[in-house]
C-alpha cells in the first residue's frame, strides 16, 4: 500500500451510509480517516423548517411509504440494536467511535466550526454524500480534491433521489457515480468512476438504495488510490447529457407502482438484515483513467 492519505468523510446521517465508511476504513486502514456528520437539514433550517420546504413537494402515497420504511427499520432493527449486533442500520457515530476516528457533528457543512474542523484533519480528499450544496471555502480544502458520492447513474440521472428514478422511469440499471465537486453546480463535476448493477425485477427503493451505497463502498478506496497517484482523468460532461431529477410526484409514485416496484418491502428489509444481499456485485465497475 502506497503512503497513507488523509481523507474526511461529510455524511448525512442517514440509514446504510455507514457501509460506504466501514468498506473503506476495511480496505484502507492506514489512511488517516475523519468524519463530519451532517443532520437530514436544509443548510441554516431546523429539522422542522427543512420539513415544511421539503413535504409539500411531495406526494402523499410518497411521504406515507417512507413513514412505513421508518417504521419497518425501526420494528426490525430493534432487537439487534438492544443485543448490539449487526452493522447494517449502525449510526456513524458509532463506527467513528469504534474505529477512533475524529468525529464532529455539524448542522452546516459551511459552518466556520465545520471547515476549521476539516482544515484541521490536512486532507488529502474530502469524501461526501450531503444534501448541502458546498462552495468554494470547502472545496479549496483538500490537496486532491472533493469526491462526491453520488446514489446513481451519472450523466444520466442527476439531482434528487437518483435511486427512486431509476426504478420510476424503467431504466433498467442502477449503481453509483463518483465525482469530482469542482463549483456549485449540482452533479456537474468532471467523472472519476462508475459502478453499474442490473436493476431486479419488483426491487424496492429501498434496495435500490442499498445495493447503490456497497457499489459506492466497493468502488471508493480503489478511486482513491488511482486518485492520489495521478492516473486518474475526470470525465469531463456537459449540461447537454443526462436529465435532472426533482423529487418524485405522485406521477412518479404511480409510475414506480406500475413497474411492480415499491418504496420499501418488509422481505427486502429483512434480506438487508440477513446479508442476503452482501455478495451482490456490481457486474460493470469503470475508473475513467
Amino acid at each position: 500500500m502506497k503512503s497513507p492519505l488523509g481523507v474526511v468523510f461529510v455524511f448525512n446521517e442517514f440509514s446504510l451510509h455507514n457501509h460506504i465508511l466501514s468498506s473503506y476504513l476495511k480496505a484502507r486502514p492506514r489512511d488517516r480517516v475523519a468524519l463530519v456528520k451532517i443532520p437530514m437539514v436544509m443548510k441554516g433550517k431546523s429539522r422542522v423548517e427543512s420539513a415544511g420546504r421539503i413535504l409539500p413537494q411531495l406526494s402523499r402515497r410518497f411521504i406515507a411509504g417512507k413513514l412505513a420504511e421508518f417504521g419497518g427499520i425501526t420494528a426490525l432493527t430493534l432487537v439487534p440494536k438492544i443485543l448490539a449486533r449487526g452493522a447494517v442500520f449502525r449510526r456513524l457515530r458509532c463506527i467513528a467511535r469504534r474505529s477512533k476516528i475524529p468525529f464532529m457533528k455539524a448542522d452546516n457543512v459551511m459552518s466556520p466550526e465545520a471547515l476549521d474542523f476539516i482544515r484541521a484533519q490536512e486532507p488529502d480528499v474530502v469524501v461526501t454524500l450531503v444534501h448541502q450544496f458546498l462552495k468554494q471555502d470547502l472545496i479549496e480544502i483538500p490537496r486532491l480534491g472533493v469526491v462526491n458520492i453520488h446514489p446513481g447513474l451519472l450523466p444520466e440521472f442527476r439531482g434528487i433521489q437518483p435511486y427512486f428514478w431509476e426504478l420510476s422511469e424503467g431504466y433498467g440499471r442502477a449503481g453509483a457515480t463518483l465525482h469530482l465537486i469542482e463549483d456549485a453546480g449540482v452533479d456537474t463535476g468532471g467523472l472519476l468512476a462508475r459502478s453499474e448493477y442490473e436493476t431486479l425485477p419488483g426491487m424496492s427503493v429501498q434496495l435500490n438504495y442499498y445495493l447503490t451505497c456497497r457499489s459506492a463502498g466497493a468502488l471508493l478506496p480503489d478511486c482513491i488510490a488511482t486518485l492520489a497517484e495521478g492516473t486518474l482523468r475526470p470525465r469531463p460532461q456537459t449540461s447537454e447529457d443526462g436529465q435532472y431529477f426533482r423529487w418524485p410526484d405522485s406521477a412518479a409514485f404511480d409510475r414506480l407502482r406500475a413497474r411492480g416496484h415499491s418504496l420499501v418491502s418488509l422481505r427486502g428489509l429483512w434480506g438487508i438484515i440477513s446479508g442476503k444481499w452482501d455478495e451482490f456485485a456490481a457486474d460493470r465497475r469503470e475508473l475513467f483513467c
